[in-house]
């Protein structure tokens, strides 16, 4: 995780798998706690006898997660030489995994492909326990130069880092293992180089018996890579001598949400000075001219649904033209430390709207600190949102429904917005009776109108699981579906559809990336391209065909909703930036234009967050937060991925440049014209 995130936000599924892969432990027969945002939500045990390592790996994350058992054989070397891993996987499907090397050659088999090679190296399963990690970083620490070769492909690399003492005697070193995913994956091991800790502050493999130190090492690992993204941030951020001129560029005008072309936009400082006809532009002297010939310029792009757990996710974010976002789950102190960090200029990251997430205290909680159970732990949550400098708080899955009211009212009374999901037990329509301000996830409009038997596990994966078996067979010209529209608009709720991670969880299929990230699937980190190709929980075609009936309908339902005039905002709850195209291409597909999409990403985004005056479209006067795109956009919406350059508050990025720290491949050698100086 670091980055699961900085893979874990969601590609639902799949960003909990990346996390595994990206961030894995243990190295000798142990007893681990797998720990959620501070509670523990279950375990892994290794076990060695006979030359195979033996693992079982568990945890429950909202009624999903995995459940499956892993054999490994290794060479003298550590290196893996038979593998095996049954159970299921964090979806439920099914986990059925075979690797082998004989004959000088490794044949593998799983949900996201088979293949062999000759090539000799570390077999990194797809479905990995925590334990893989360790196991890896052991046998890069024999290895000439601590560097090894991955099958099926790719290239890992270790260093150390830091120490800390153990309680009982001996230390733990921190490793950060390069070439699995966004960020290094740090992995501290004892003096046998057995496992202590694998993962972060959002979800860990932690010692049994580890105690409070276990919060120590996170933090002190989290120091490390902060520190080493602050040195690297030095590089990545230019701050121009003087003016910046785009020149003859093809604009997005958000407020017509259409384009205009030959227009000029000159930029001093981190304001917009002055947009007009190219022919009419008065270029400063000693200005830094980018011609705009054959691109589109974008205002900066919001992405309304985002977990930001590690840092590395303002690399992604800021690189894919996304320079706002909005956080609706994290932990407040980490969090607010991030925040700070991008605002400065230390960190490289967007400008961050919040919302603090409220759950029920229940076995199917999701991951915040804010678990409530009484009305006096619910006016407290509140409370310590709002003193936290919160302006909105997002209710989830498995609040009481009595609870439910007691929040809205205080959050209300204390100036604060109150959005999230449908608590279960409730339909959507009671829900915004109840007093919510906005609505997250489009699969709610949907399974209020299912009856009372899906309502009530709606804090079950029968959130999603419903929206596949039942979406194709509701009525939308029905008067239950006719009135919740009404009642969205009459209301003035704001949806956040985040369809692509839907379509991601219905869809995707095994040994394809998911579609909300194919279209850098050949630019991801190596393992991590693997990691989201294990498919959703379609089992068959004939799942997948009835799942897409189903998101077929949901997509009639949103332009229904579109139609009546209800707000929308764009939103992925996904990997930060690299899903938003995706998210947008949903939007087309269902029905509207374009530049109805981008004004989803831009003026409408910056409406709602409360910021249409200062950002969300090109004007005189309005923070300098620019894309400048290849093609346009406005006209093929999947142009809008194609980021050149990126400018947030004045500062220029490079997002070839951005990605390529991120553990990414660039689009191309460089885009950055800096073009002449007048």
């Amino acid at each position: 995780m670091n980055q699961i995130r900085r893979l874990r936000r969601s590609l639902a599924a799949c960003l909990l798998a990346t996390a595994v892969l990206a961030a894995p432990p243990a190295a000798a027969d142990g007893d681990y706690d797998v720990v959620i945002l501070g509670s523990v939500r279950g375990g892994m045990t290794v076990a060695t006898g006979q030359g195979v390592r033996r693992v079982h790996f568990h945890y429950v994350d909202r009624g999903r997660g995995p459940d499956f058992r892993t054999e490994q054989r290794s060479d003298a070397n550590g290196i893996p030489i038979a593998y095996s891993a049954d159970g299921h996987n964090y979806l439920r499907g099914t986990v059925d995994e075979r690797f082998d090397r004989s004959g000088g050659i490794g044949r593998w088999k799983s949900r996201a492909d088979q293949g062999e090679s000759r090539v000799p190296g570390f077999y990194l399963p797809h479905e990995g326990s925590m334990d893989t990690t360790s196991s890896l970083a052991a046998a890069l620490l024999r290895a000439p130069g601590g560097e090894l070769a991955l099958l099926p492909r790719g290239k890992a690399r270790i260093e150390r880092v830091t120490e800390r003492a153990l309680p009982a005697g001996g230390k733990a070193t921190l490793y950060f293992i390069h070439g699995l995913s966004f960020a290094p994956s740090p992995v501290w091991l004892d003096d046998a180089n057995d496992l202590v800790l694998e993962g972060n502050g959002w979800v860990s493999a932690r010692r049994k018996g580890l105690g409070a130190l276990g919060d120590e090492l996170v933090k002190a690992q989290e120091k490390a890579l902060t520190q080493r993204e602050i040195d690297q941030a030095q590089s990545l951020a230019r701050k121009p001598a003087g003016a910046v001129v785009f020149r003859d560029v093809t604009l997005y005008d958000a407020a017509k949400r259409g384009r205009a072309e030959h227009r000029t936009v000159i930029v001093r400082g981190n304001r917009i000075a002055w947009v007009g006809p190219a022919r009419a532009a008065r270029i400063p002297d000693g200005a830094e001219v980018i011609d705009g010939g054959g691109r589109t310029l974008l205002p900066g792009l919001f992405d309304m649904h985002t977990h930001l757990a590690d840092n590395v996710g303002g690399l992604l974010a800021i690189g894919s033209g996304v320079t706002s976002t909005r956080d609706l789950a994290n932990q407040i102190a980490s969090l607010s430390e991030r925040i700070a960090a991008w605002d400065s200029g230390r960190l490289i990251g967007p400008r961050v709207f919040r919302s603090a997430m409220i759950d029920g205290r229940h076995p199917l909680a999701g991951p915040t600190e804010l678990l409530v159970g009484t009305r006096e732990e619910a006016v407290a949550a509140v409370a310590r949102a709002a003193d936290a400098g919160y302006p909105a708080v997002k209710l989830y899955s498995s609040l009481s429904t009595d609870l439910v009211p007691v929040i809205i009212a205080e959050a209300h009374r204390r100036g604060l917005r109150v959005g999230g999901h449908v608590p279960a037990g409730m339909t959507m329509t009671q829900a915004i009776e109840a007093g919510f301000d906005e609505i997250n996830h489009a699969n709610f409009w949907m399974l209020g109108l299912m009856g009372p038997a899906v309502v009530a596990k709606t804090n079950t994966p029968v959130r999603l699981t419903a929206l596949g078996e039942h979406g194709r067979d509701i009525d939308l010209s029905g008067r239950p579906a006719r009135d919740l529209v009404a009642l969205t608009r009459k209301r003035g709720i704001v949806l956040d559809p985040t369809l692509s991670i839907l379509e991601d969880t219905l869809m995707a299929e095994p040994g394809k990336p998911v579609p909300s990230i194919a279209a850098f699937a050949d630019r991801l980190p190596a393992t991590v391209a693997r990691s989201v190709s294990g498919g959703g929980i379609a089992q068959n075609d004939t799942e997948r065909a009835r799942n897409r009936q189903s998101l077929d309908r949901l997509g009639q339902m949103f332009m229904m909703m579109h139609r009546a005039g209800v707000t929308m905002v764009a939103g992925t709850d996904g990997p930060p930036g690299i899903t938003l195209p995706r998210e947008l291409e949903t939007y087309v597909e269902a029905g509207l234009t374009p530049g109805e999409a981008l004004y989803m990403a831009t003026l409408g985004a910056a409406r709602v967050a409360g910021a249409g005056d200062r950002l969300g479209s090109i004007e005189a006067g309005k923070l300098a937060d620019l894309v400048l795109v290849e093609g346009d956009p406005t006209r093929t919406i999947a142009d809008v991925a194609r980021t050149s350059l990126v400018m947030k508050d004045g500062l220029i990025f490079d997002p070839d440049a951005l990605f390529v720290a991120a553990g990414m491949q660039p689009r191309q050698p460089r885009t950055i014209t800096k073009g002449d100086k007048k």
